[in-house]
C-alpha cells in the first residue's frame, strides 16, 4: 500500500512531463522516417529494417500503433511515452531489488521521472525508449531469477536497439565475475542465454550483407563515450563534449562518491553497476575502432539511452547510502539540489519546444492549388520522408513504400550518373506539373536537377516558403495560372525571431501583420499567395495579428528582444 501511494503520484508526475505540449513541436527527420517505414506492410517493414543500422522491434510495434491511432505528431510519440512509463515503474522495483532500501527506490525514481534526458527520449517517435524499458526489463528479470523472462526481455533488448546486447553482456559478465546464485539451475539459465542468442543468430544471418555500412572513417577516441555518458546523464547536454564542464564534474563526482559509500553495505549490487557503467562504454570505444565492419562514430546522447538503468539504479543507490550515515545533512542537500537542477533543466526545455511551420502550410498550399489531374513531382534535398509525411497529412495518396510509385506525387531521385538522362525520363511526355522543393539544391551534382527543369521549361508560377518553394511548370510560358478562393490560415500559436508565420489568400487579399493596433506589415499579391511574414528581433513581445478585410488570426511573438529603451 505504501508503495503504491508513493508511485501513484511519481507516475502522474512523470506522465505530465513527457504528454506535456506532445504534440506541439513538428517532427524530425527520424521521426518521419519512422512513420513512414512503419506504413509499409509488416513484411517489407522487417526487409527495409534489415538494410538500415536499427533492429526491427520498435517499426513492428509502430507499424500496428499507427493503424490505431494515426499519424499526428501526439499519436506517433504517445507510444515512446507508453513505454518511459514502463521503465519508470520497473527502475523503482529493480532498484528496491537491488538495495533493499525503499529510499534508494524512491530517489532513483524520482530522478528518472524528472530527468530532462529521460523525458525528452520518451518524446520521440524512435526506438530509444523501448530500448531503455527492454534493459531495463531484463536486468530486473536476471535479478529476480525469471528465466523465461530474461529470455524474452533480452530477445526484446537486442532487437529495440543493438547496444541492448551490451547490457546483455554485463549481466553475463557479472555472473562470470561474482558467481551469484542461480535460482532456477544452471540448465535453465543456459537455456534463457541460448534462447537470446539464437534470435540474434537469426535476425543476424537475415541481415548479413543487407546491412547498410556507414562510409564515413572510424572516429576511435578514448574518452568520447565516457564524456559522452557523464554530459547526458548529469545535464542533458552535448554541446561541451570536448571536456567535463563545472556542473558535469559535480555531478559524476556525487555519483561515484555515492557509489564508494554504498560499496560496504551492498558490494554486489554496487559493482554491478559499476559495470555497467564503465564497461558499457569501454565496449562503444572499441566499437569506434576502424578495424570493426560496422564500426561507431559520431556519438550522440541517444546511443547511451539503453544504459538508463544503471546510471539511475546508482544514483538511487548511491544517494540512499549518503542519507545513511553522518553524511545526512550534506546528502538530503544534494537530493533537493539534484531534483532542484532537474526541474530548472525540465522547464529550460519546455521553453524551446513549440511548433515551428517548416512544411504544413506548404502541403496544405500544394493540395489547395492542385486537382487530381494535376502531376505534382518533388525534389527533396534528403527530405524524402518529411515530405511523404506532411503530404499524407493532407489527404495525398502517398506511397507507402519507397520502391512504389506514388499515384499523383513523383519524387525525382537526388543522386545519378547522368542527370539529364534521368530527368528527360522522368518528364516524358509531361507538358505541365507542379514541383515541390524541400532543400532540393542538396543533390549531386550540386542543383542540377532544378537547373535542368528551368532550362526546359517556363516556370509560370512561384510560391517561396523559406528556402523551399512551390512552382507551376509548364512548356508554353503562356500557360493559365489557376484562380482560387480558398484562405489557409496560420498553423503556429507562437513565433519566434527567426521564424516565418504564413498565410494564404486570395488574389488581391491584403495582409497585415497588427501589434496593439499599429501595422507592422503589409502583403499584397495578384495571384493567390502564400504569404509569408518575417519575424524579427526588433519585435516587441506579445500578442501579433494577421488580419484580412474579413478575418483575424492572433499568435503571439515571445524570446524577442526589445527596441532599445522599450517597455
Amino acid at each position: 500500500m505504501k508503495t503504491t501511494i508513493f508511485l501513484i503520484p511519481v507516475l502522474l508526475l512523470a506522465f505530465y512531463l513527457r504528454l506535456e505540449e506532445l504534440g506541439n513541436w513538428p517532427l524530425r527527420w527520424d521521426e518521419a522516417f519512422s512513420v513512414w517505414e512503419a506504413q509499409m506492410g509488416f513484411l517489407e517493414v522487417t526487409g527495409f529494417t534489415a538494410r538500415d543500422v536499427h533492429p526491427p522491434m520498435y517499426f513492428w510495434l509502430l507499424h500496428i500503433w499507427v493503424r490505431l491511432a494515426g499519424t499526428s505528431e501526439l499519436a506517433i510519440r504517445a507510444l515512446s511515452v507508453f513505454f518511459s512509463q514502463i521503465t519508470i515503474v520497473t527502475v523503482y522495483t529493480l532498484i528496491l531489488r537491488l538495495s533493499k532500501r525503499e529510499r534508494a527506490a524512491w530517489l532513483g525514481v524520482l530522478l528518472i521521472t524528472t530527468s530532462p534526458y529521460h523525458i525528452h527520449w520518451s518524446q520521440d517517435a524512435r526506438m530509444y525508449a523501448l530500448a531503455t524499458m527492454f534493459a531495463t526489463l531484463v536486468i530486473y528479470a536476471y535479478w529476480r531469477g525469471w528465466t523465461g523472462r530474461f529470455a524474452l526481455t533480452g530477445i526484446g533488448a537486442v532487437l529495440s536497439h543493438y547496444f541492448g546486447a551490451i547490457v546483455l553482456g554485463v549481466i553475463l559478465l557479472f555472473q562470470v565475475l561474482r558467481r551469484r546464485p542461480l535460482r532456477r539451475g544452471r540448465r535453465r539459465w543456459a537455456a534463457a542465454v541460448a534462447v537470446v542468442v539464437a534470435a540474434c543468430i537469426v535476425w543476424g544471418l537475415y541481415t548479413a550483407g543487407l546491412m547498410r555500412k556507414d562510409p564515413s572513417l572510424a572516429t576511435f577516441d578514448l574518452d568520447a563515450a565516457f564524456v559522452l555518458m557523464a554530459n547526458t546523464f548529469a545535464v542533458n547536454s552535448t554541446t561541451h563534449l570536448g571536456a567535463y564542464t563545472p556542473h558535469v564534474l559535480l555531478i559524476t563526482a556525487i555519483f561515484f562518491l555515492g557509489l564508494f559509500l554504498s560499496w560496504r553495505d551492498n558490494r554486489e549490487a554496487t559493482f554491478f553497476i559499476l559495470l555497467g557503467c564503465l564497461v558499457s562504454p569501454i565496449v562503444i570505444t572499441i566499437l569506434g575502432l576502424p578495424i570493426i565492419p560496422v564500426h561507431v562514430n559520431a556519438l550522440q546522447e541517444r546511443h547511451v539511452s539503453v544504459f538508463a538503468p544503471f546510471v539511475f539504479a546508482g544514483f538511487g543507490i548511491g544517494l540512499a547510502a549518503m542519507l545513511s550515515r553522518s553524511w545526512f545533512p550534506a546528502g538530503a542537500l544534494i537530493c533537493v539540489g539534484l531534483l532542484a537542477f532537474n526541474f530548472i533543466l525540465v522547464t529550460e526545455r519546455a521553453r524551446g519546444r513549440y511548433f515551428k511551420d517548416d512544411y504544413r502550410t506548404m502541403m496544405a498550399a500544394v493540395a489547395a492549388l492542385t486537382d487530381s489531374n494535376d502531376v505534382v513531382f518533388f525534389a527533396s534535398g534528403g527530405r524524402k520522408p518529411l515530405v511523404y509525411y506532411h503530404l499524407d497529412r493532407v489527404g495525398y495518396n502517398v506511397p507507402k513504400s519507397r520502391f512504389a510509385e506514388p499515384l499523383n506525387v513523383i519524387g525525382i531521385p537526388r543522386r545519378s550518373d547522368d542527370v539529364d538522362a534521368m530527368m528527360h525520363q522522368v518528364f516524358a511526355g509531361i507538358h505541365r506539373f507542379w514541383l515541390i522543393e524541400i532543400e532540393a539544391h542538396l543533390d549531386e551534382p550540386l542543383d542540377a536537377r532544378i537547373n535542368w527543369i528551368d532550362d526546359n521549361y517556363h516556370r509560370i508560377y512561384h510560391i517561396p516558403v523559406a528556402w523551399n518553394g512551390v512552382s507551376l511548370y509548364s512548356s508554353d510560358e503562356n500557360d493559365a495560372i489557376p484562380v482560387i478562393e480558398t484562405t489557409i490560415p496560420p498553423v503556429v500559436a507562437e513565433a519566434r525571431p527567426g521564424d516565418q508565420v504564413r498565410i494564404g489568400v486570395p488574389a488581391g487579399t491584403t495582409v497585415n501583420l497588427v501589434h496593439h493596433g499599429q501595422i507592422i506589415d503589409s502583403h499584397q499579391a495578384e495571384t493567390w499567395m502564400l504569404h509569408q511574414f518575417d519575424i524579427y528581433q526588433f519585435y516587441f513581445n506579445g500578442i501579433y495579428e494577421l488580419r484580412t478585410e474579413d478575418e483575424s488570426y492572433p499568435f503571439v511573438i515571445t524570446h524577442s528582444q526589445e527596441f532599445p529603451g522599450g517597455a
